[in-house]
């Protein structure tokens, strides 16, 4: 599915994020988005939520209050504390990837209609790679860290909810050693 919108912040094309950051000669080695648990435990306060009002409504019936009164207020509750968040975390989810080139690492990270944040790191700003299993790998996902070199910082960058997180790091790991090998040569 490609879309070809922009709202505000909010980029639907990713071909459009990969012409800006990425050169003529740099080829993408890898793209991969995060799994969709991350959507669905964004939201588990927001299914809690959902679920009391809808109780809320069945007790309200059952107790033969005025349902157009109850039903009114227990609207405008849902639709401020529920709708909006899980707007948020679907455009989180649904938007943010992890482009993996062969001169950089651009992690997107789509927060909201308004706020986008994109972040290339170059190869050679990357130190090492490692990744850490969530929920016993029984979902085939994890936390991917990159740590960068000491001269920036020796700042570790963290990504959770990666699927097949080990493929991420190995690709990324290739891509650094390839280029080291290119320098070195």
């Amino acid at each position: 599915m490609k879309s070809l919108m922009r709202i505000f912040a909010l980029e639907t094309n990713r071909e459009k994020i990969k012409e800006q950051f990425c050169s003529k000669d740099e080829e993408v080695v890898l793209m991969t988005f995060y799994h969709a648990l991350s959507f669905l435990f964004a939201i588990i306060r927001e299914i809690i939520i959902t679920l009391v009002c809808f109780l809320i409504g069945i007790v309200a019936w059952f107790l033969g209050w005025p349902m157009l009164w109850v039903l009114g207020i227990l609207v405008a509750v849902w639709t401020i504390l529920v709708v909006f968040n899980v707007i948020k975390a679907y455009l989180d989810w649904m938007y943010d990837f992890i482009l993996v080139t062969t001169d950089k690492v651009i992690l997107v990270d789509q927060t909201s209609f308004w706020k986008r944040e994109i972040q290339p790191i170059h190869i050679e700003n990357i130190g090492s790679v490692s990744t850490q299993t969530q929920f016993w790998n029984i979902f085939h996902f994890g936390m991917l860290h990159i740590h960068l070199k000491e001269g920036l910082g020796g700042n570790t960058v963290t990504r959770r909810y990666v699927p097949d997180a080990a493929a991420v790091a190995a690709s990324i790991a290739d891509v650094v050693t390839r280029y080291q090998r290119k320098v070195s040569a």
